[in-house]
C-alpha cells in the first residue's frame, strides 16, 4: 500500500478511537470487491452473481462469499460431466480481488484525509 507514515499513524489512531467509523470503510472495501466479483462472475442462470455476500468478522476483516457450492469450480475448474475432460477456472475471484486491489490505496487515502479533517487536523 502507497500511504505515508502519517497517513499509517493516522489509520491506527482511527482504528483504536473510531473503531465505527474504521469497520464501515472495511466494510465499503468488502463492498467493493463484491461489486466487482458479482461483475466478473460468469452468467449463465445468474444465480452464482446474485449469492455473494460481504460479512464482517472481528474488527480488521472482511469476508466476500458465496453459499453456492459450484463457485469453486467455476473459480479454479473442475472435471466436466460424467468424468469427461477438465473445465478451466475463470479466475473471476482472483481478477476481482485484483481490481480491488488497486482501489484500496485511494479508498484508503480519501477515509484517512475525510477523518483528519473532522478530527480538525490540517488534511489536503
Amino acid at each position: 500500500m502507497d500511504l505515508n507514515m502519517w497517513e499509517r499513524e493516522l489509520l491506527r489512531v482511527i482504528r483504536d478511537t473510531a473503531p465505527r467509523e474504521y469497520r464501515k470503510m472495511v466494510r465499503k472495501a468488502g463492498n467493493l470487491l463484491r461489486k466487482y466479483v458479482r461483475r466478473l462472475t460468469p452468467r449463465v442462470s445468474g444465480e452464482l452473481r446474485k449469492s455473494y455476500r460481504v460479512k464482517m468478522r472481528g474488527k480488521d476483516t472482511v469476508i466476500v462469499y458465496s453459499n453456492k457450492f459450484y463457485a469453486k469450480m467455476v473459480e479454479e475448474g473442475h472435471v466436466g460431466p460424467n468424468g469427461h475432460g477438465f473445465i478451466e477456472g475463470k479466475h473471476y475471484l482472483r481478477k476481482a480481488l485484483e481490481q480491488t486491489e488497486e482501489e484500496l490505496p485511494e479508498l484508503l487515502k480519501e477515509f484517512v484525509h475525510r477523518v483528519g479533517r473532522e478530527l480538525g487536523m490540517n488534511v489536503r
